[in-house]
């Protein structure tokens, strides 16, 4: 052939493609020993023997007490491709056992002199076979398989590693290395399968190196392995709700604590359905995790993780020697998993263990006079606000706090009417302006009367979803006994999450982040936080609705020369009440006939039970009062008309209990503070969020701290931003 002419493509010879998969699989005499533990622990083996010479590559041994290889399917134990884990490609999808490929044993022997003894438990005797590139090889004593004396189970031997293949020999660099690495192996899986014992030892010695017997414990089995100081520093903890979602069944992990810090490296131990992988974005996940918590130079903690996914979520079939896997919501799993090992860190983290010498015993002297030493503060840990401490801007004019209403004439139902059912006009009671708390008037609620005027309160007591909120006159209230109302009470009570409630209660305000996304800033003990705002006072005006339903003050609009202007008390030529027609034109193409005839049919309800006064006036419906859910903080008249709306859409007046239940929740939404508009100069952002930080430090935080009960669903809408302890491990000063 001329050297100008290509080369024609054909066909590999069969033992050079067996000699190429036999390098992809087995590139170690570690990856030998794993298919084959493997394999011995699919076997259900409870006892599993390993024996080592010169690092595996003279000879590597493994025996165990599985349940055998049938006779019949000797002859085929070592060709490529037989396996009996897998039978469809299908299968693949929901595989639960170790081996599926059918090519661990066929690539070793490819490399290797391989023999096999193996029994059954229904088989008298025990059967020995020799194997070569992958076929039963012919022996001296002529059968093969051969009859020979044994115990139940599989020893397989492999020697001479490498042996044909002279360029990966040469890269080992040497047989001590070899012995570690599947020592290793060894250890990790003898960690996982608890129901098993492992042995390890050099062939020739009588010692092992490895020695865990069967029935020991999970921190037992670290302990032989890793030693007393980690085993005396773990946190043990799983979770088996928290990634349904995900397809993520459970988890479980196993970890040393703050008080444990190494400058001795050790890699993570990760299974994910009990196979031994690595994940580099789950090891620098919980690297960050823990060097929050560990010193610089001392931050190696000992991790076992085992996580179980749904197999269908799985492939476990992308890597030769399946050492990495590829499982759906990767991201969201380990975010997941992350939160959870923080939390418990963070349980942990306020306590640490030093270890002191002890002091012998000496003469007894006589006491020195000295002058005491003055301790040193903890400036890493010193909080430097106070919760309870009131600014003197809380003493200032209300005006100071009221939302700007523009648009809209608001006057504040003060003075009220005395009706048959002594209804209040206001919403919600609170502090006095020399900060006491009045006294409450209910002669049949003395349970609920020694609670409000107590200085110390439980928030997981029910009746404090009856506290008041800001400052009244003192007015008759109309005790609501609804059964749905009890049940929304309930419910509410139900759903608060104790930690989340303390931590609000005991918080401090910093300031508004960005008003454009209603973010702000607040700090409780040595954390900041960040919190959406908007779903803070959600919640917070949909339990002032629930303690105050019934009994709402209100918001008394009124128009003059159709311009409707912020005045405080009626003026000559004015117009009660704003047409519902026109806030409900711009908001809506739908029938505002059909609307309108629904808040009518609706309105006496209304104005009973939530303070929403609609009246008609020369022809026209007109919205005359909205409810008062709280001193010094107006909602924003533009929404009226979305208000209105929502009413006749998103509410089902068909049942009883849920028609209150939505209708406050509209009311709640209506008192939503608005989001800053992106296209306000930057004066008129500053001035928005000036705004907006007089009312949430003025108003709104000093409700929440009055007995408010944070929602579960709230987390989402919290963050830890930052906090001291960590501040000082990064910059060593704050």
């Amino acid at each position: 052939m001329s050297v100008d002419q290509p080369g024609r493509i054909k066909a590999l010879d069969t033992n050079v493609v067996n000699k190429i998969a036999a390098g992809e699989i087995i590139i170690a005499p570690a990856n030998a020993l794993k298919e084959i533990l493997e394999n011995s622990i699919d076997a259900q083996s409870t006892t599993i023997e390993v024996s080592v010479k010169e690092g595996g590559l003279k000879q590597l041994q493994i025996t165990d007490n599985g349940h055998g290889i049938n006779k019949d399917d000797l002859a085929i134990l070592c060709e490529r491709f037989t396996t009996s884990k897998l039978s469809t490609f299908k299968d693949l999808s929901t595989i639960q056992t170790y081996g599926f490929r059918g090519e661990a044993l066929a690539s070793i022997s490819h490399i290797s002199h391989l023999s096999v003894v193996t029994k059954t438990k229904d088989s008298p005797v025990a059967y020995k076979c020799v194997y070569a590139s992958g076929k039963l090889a012919p022996t001296k004593k002529g059968a093969n398989p051969q009859a020979v004396a044994g115990k139940d189970g599989t020893q397989i031997v492999v020697e001479d590693l490498f042996y044909n293949v002279p360029s990966r020999l040469r890269s080992i660099r040497s047989p001590s290395d070899e012995y570690y690495k599947i020592l290793d192996v060894v250890q990790k899986y003898s960690i996982h399968c608890l129901q098993a014992g492992f042995m390890v030892k050099k062939t020739g010695e009588s010692n092992y190196a490895l020695m865990i017997r069967q029935n020991l414990s999970l921190k037992e089995r670290i302990r032989t392995i890793y030693g007393s100081g980690i085993a005396n520093e773990l946190l043990e903890f799983n979770e088996t709700e928290a990634g349904e979602r995900y397809g993520l069944v459970a988890f479980s992990v196993c970890a040393t604590s703050p008080n444990f810090s190494s400058s001795k490296k050790t890699p993570p131990i990760f299974f994910i359905n009990n196979r031994l992988v690595s994940c580099d974005p789950l090891r620098k996940s919980l690297q960050q995790v823990y060097a929050a918590f560990l010193p610089k130079g001392a931050n190696h903690p000992f991790i076992y993780l085992s996580l179980s996914i749904s197999p269908e979520n799985v492939d476990v079939n992308v890597h030769p020697t399946k050492r990495e896997v590829r499982f759906l919501h990767e991201d969201e799993i380990i975010e997941l998993v992350t939160e959870r090992v923080q939390e418990e860190l963070m349980k942990t983290d306020n306590s640490r263990v030093f270890h002191t010498q002890s002091v012998l015993p000496m003469k007894r002297t006589e006491p020195e006079i000295s002058t005491p030493v003055k301790r040193l503060r903890q400036e890493s840990k010193l909080v430097r606000i106070d919760s309870s401490q009131v600014k003197i801007s809380t003493f200032l004019a209300s005006g100071v706090h009221s939302t700007s209403l523009e648009g809209s004439q608001l006057s504040h139902n003060v003075t009220g009417e005395t009706q048959d059912d002594s209804r209040s006009s206001n919403s919600v009671e609170g502090e006095t302006q020399d900060g006491s708390r009045p006294s409450n008037t209910i002669a049949d609620e003395t349970q609920d009367t020694e609670i409000l005027n107590s200085t110390v309160m439980d928030t997981t007591l029910p009746v404090l979803i009856r506290i008041p909120y800001t400052t009244d006159f003192k007015r008759h209230r109309t005790n609501i006994r609804l059964a749905s109302l009890a049940v929304l009470k309930s419910a509410a009570e139900v759903t608060a999450h104790e930690p989340l409630t303390k931590m609000l209660q005991n918080c401090q305000f910093i300031g508004v982040v960005d008003a454009t996304k209603r973010l702000c800033v607040f700090q409780e003990d040595v954390r900041l936080f960040m919190c959406d705002y908007g779903s803070l006072c959600y919640h917070l005006f949909y339990q002032i609705g629930l303690a105050e339903f019934g009994n709402f003050g209100s918001l008394t609009l009124t128009e003059q020369g159709g311009d409707i202007l912020p005045e405080l008390e009626p003026s000559g030529g004015e117009t009660t009440g704003l047409s519902v027609r026109q806030l409900l034109a711009p908001v809506t193409e739908g029938d505002l006939d059909s609307l309108i005839s629904q808040l009518v049919n609706m309105r006496e309800m209304f104005e009973e039970y939530f303070s929403i006064k609609i009246e008609e006036f020369q022809g026209d419906v007109r919205l005359v009062s909205v409810p008062l859910m709280m001193r010094h903080y107006n909602p924003s008249v533009s929404k009226l008309g979305l208000f209105l709306l929502r009413l006749c859409t998103k509410v089902d007046y068909t049942d009883e209990q849920t028609c209150f239940e939505d209708i406050l929740k509209q009311v709640a939404l209506f008192y939503i503070p608005p989001v800053a508009h992106a296209g306000l100069d930057d004066e008129e952002q500053e001035a928005y969020q000036l705004q907006m930080h007089s009312i949430l430090e003025g108003v709104v935080f000093p409700a929440i701290k009055k007995g408010f009960l944070a929602p579960e669903s709230m987390l989402r809408d919290v963050v830890e931003i930052a906090n001291l302890p960590g501040l000082y491990k990064v910059f060593e000063r704050c």
